[in-house]
């Protein structure tokens, strides 16, 4: 019972549960009063692969209906406008960017591809690593351009300090050579 309860609640997680034996029986015949013979391994989304999207023809519901928007009374009257339904997961795509039948389906088989892409692999889809590779790419970006101005910062401070010591040190020559021809002054 309680093994059922912990299956239940890993497999709720969105994670891989990979089982796998130490012995020659297939998981199917090991016992759950047994836990030497039963290993659980719980692989993280970074371990699992993406799987491989294919449509199959069987599985998709097309219709096509009356358009809508720009492109006036013809838009408006022919059925070029794809509505494609993905049944098993109940997933739709409805397009409209050409005004050929043909370019709109293939159209809207490629946004259902993404689509369920999107659905069944999540951050591993083909569009979240585009996004976290440009994630990636504004972030090293951001770490030089901070990188490069506090170098900058740094020299600007290195020049303040030598300009202030220098100025110290004319201000010292200045006032002694001023206190010598005081001195100069009074012996005359």
């Amino acid at each position: 019972m309680a093994l059922t309860r912990l299956l239940s609640r890993l497999l709720s997680t969105r994670c891989v549960l990979a089982l796998y034996s130490s012995t020659r029986y297939p998981p199917i015949f090991f016992s759950p009063t047994v836990p030497s013979t039963l290993h659980c391994r719980l692989l993280s989304s970074s371990a699992r692969q993406p799987t491989d999207i294919q449509l199959k023809e069987s599985d998709l519901d097309e219709s096509f209906v009356k358009g809508s928007g720009k492109g006036g009374q013809k838009i408006n009257k022919v059925r070029n406008c794809v509505l494609l339904t993905h049944l098993p997961t109940g997933l739709q795509v409805r397009t409209q960017k050409t005004r050929s039948l043909d370019g709109n389906r293939r159209i809207a088989r490629k946004l259902l591809v993404q689509k369920l892409d999107d659905y069944i692999n999540g951050p591993l889809s083909k569009s979240s690593e585009k996004i976290e590779q440009l994630r990636r790419k504004k972030a090293n970006r951001r770490a030089k351009s901070k990188q490069k101005y506090a170098k900058a910062d740094i020299a600007e401070i290195t020049e303040d300090t030598k300009e202030e010591e220098e100025k110290e040190e004319d201000e010292e020559f200045v006032g002694g050579a001023e206190h010598r021809f005081k001195a100069n002054k009074k012996a005359t």
